[in-house]
């Protein structure tokens, strides 16, 4: 296959977000072909070309899949070449920012597996099942953290930890810093890291 028909193949929605990046990461031609371009605003406002934007966002997430799909379908349509596009991609999206709290980061794996598990649902039916099951997953002893920069939970197997607690380490730090711990429960192991201000 060709670079515009795996670029074809990615917006109807016959290769996964996983195979895509694959092809981002290891076909030349598709680097080449993206590296030329670099006017798709806002895309390549920031990033020097397509391919550097690609690169750099991770399109295993529901935005980042819709975003670059947007750039992909405006690459195709500034080339005047025919295509179709799946618009799963934009449901899925909307769902991801109903359901995902605003103290959460899920990721696309974790996402794909509750959704599986709720494949028989549609429509509220479907929000609200996703919504419990995270609620259920994502266990914290007394508090839920207070993230100091983006959430960043941390998982093993899509299995989320179990969040103990965060200490204030700042009289040991040269900015406002927390240290969240967490309980791998199958392992009987802590986790720990820090952010800052």
């Amino acid at each position: 296959m060709n670079s515009i028909d795996i670029i074809k193949s990615y917006l109807a929605g016959s290769l996964s977000p996983q195979d895509f990046q694959k092809e981002l990461y290891y076909n030349k031609d598709i680097e080449d072909l993206l590296s030329e371009e670099n006017q798709i605003p806002p895309y390549t406002s920031k990033y020097k070309n397509a391919f550097l934007y690609l690169i750099e966002i991770d399109i295993l997430l529901p935005s980042g899949e819709l975003n670059s799909k947007d750039l992909l379908s405006k690459f195709l349509t500034k080339r005047n070449i025919h295509f179709s596009l799946n618009n799963e991609h934009t449901k899925k999206y909307d769902l991801f920012m109903k359901v995902e709290p605003s103290w959460l980061n899920l990721t696309e794996p974790y996402f794909n597996l509750i959704m599986n598990k709720h494949r028989d649902k549609v429509g509220v039916e479907l929000e609200r099942a996703l919504k419990l099951e995270i609620k259920k997953d994502f266990k914290f002893l007394k508090n839920r953290p207070k993230w100091l920069q983006s959430p960043n939970w941390p998982t093993v197997d899509n299995k989320p930890l179990i969040f103990i607690g965060q200490l204030d380490i700042t009289e040991i730090s040269h900015d406002i810093t927390y240290l969240y711990i967490f309980l791998n429960e199958k392992e009987n192991t802590y986790m720990t890291f820090e952010q800052s201000t």
